[in-house]
């Protein structure tokens, strides 16, 4: 009984879904033509394959992006109520945290991950 609620949920958030689908499968217009199907690249006809290898070191770059973006996510909040956090403990913590961060970029600079060559 205790996860009755939960079960109705699951099955309304199933057929809630399906029901979804089912409504845009009906309703949608799908008449393909080859101009509807080719690429469309500002009015340009595309020369080349649409797949297009990139170097791996955009990701790198984004992950890093990413890490830092987090970290500044997590820092802000912290600096704002760290006068009302008591004792030492909560700077330690936050030391540890930034110098794994700082651990991390040393790794990825002596690697040369960050060189944009």
């Amino acid at each position: 009984m205790e996860y009755g609620m939960l079960l109705m949920f699951l099955v309304f958030a199933v057929i809630f879904v399906a029901a979804a689908f089912i409504v845009n499968a009906l309703l949608m217009p799908h008449h393909p033509t080859y101009v509807k199907n080719s690429t469309y690249e500002c009015g340009v006809e595309p020369i080349g394959e649409a797949h297009v290898r990139y170097n791996l070191r955009f990701y790198v770059f984004a992950l890093m992006y990413v890490v830092f973006a987090v970290e500044a996510a997590f820092l802000i909040p912290w600096a704002v109520v760290y006068r009302a956090l008591s004792g030492i403990m909560p700077l330690i913590e936050i030391l540890i945290f930034i110098f794994i961060l700082i651990l991390g970029l040393a790794y990825a600079w002596t690697k040369g991950e960050l060189k944009w060559d």
